[in-house]
């Protein structure tokens, strides 16, 4: 079992760190990968990061799930880049997971038409679906989340989809969430 986070520049920390962690700690291999060319990167907060791959250096067929953190990257990069959407556009093809927190479901809004879906308030106009203001949504292999503060429960919903709920709430209770 293997994922990929699709980041760009000016990702939202939270949402993509806490996630990488959650699932690591679920023993849920998870890569970072860059799609500007460039392996270091800059958080939303001004953190300075090194991704482990390009996306030119993956091959897709190696991977089992997507995550997309939300964050500025998505308005700066991700929705008008042919490469998250061919990305996306992959892993819904073969029907594996695909999750979007805050902002991120944007890039997914071809794909939840008739589907109930979060995601940050206001960034639900574009997106034909059912938007709840639900902290998490899971609608078949589409796992949508509100923001930074839903984080956890974001990854608890990514690793119970993989592994199962009891996996999930152990990793949970090790960190002594809620």
């Amino acid at each position: 079992m293997k994922g990929i986070i699709l980041l760009a520049n000016h990702f939202e920390d939270v949402e993509a760190i806490c996630t990488i962690d959650m699932l690591r700690r679920a023993k849920i291999d998870i890569d970072l990968v860059s799609i500007t060319g460039s392996l270091s990167l800059t958080t939303q907060s001004g953190l300075k990061i090194t991704t482990e791959k390009l996306i030119e250096e993956v091959l897709l067929d190696e991977y089992d799930f997507l995550v997309i953190p939300g964050g500025k990257a998505i308005f700066e990069t991700h929705i008008s880049s042919e490469i998250t959407k061919n990305v996306v556009k992959h892993f819904i093809n073969k029907n594996q997971l695909v999750s979007a927190i805050c902002a991120a479901p944007m890039v997914l809004k071809d794909y939840l038409e008739n589907s109930n879906f979060t995601c940050f308030p206001s960034c639900e106009t574009n997106i034909k679906g059912n938007y709840t203001s639900n902290n998490v949504e899971v609608v078949n292999n589409i796992i949508t989340s509100k923001a930074a503060g839903t984080t956890f429960d974001f990854a608890y919903e990514i690793i119970k989809y993989l592994k199962g709920e009891t996996l999930a709430k152990q990793v949970l209770e090790n960190v002594y969430y809620k």
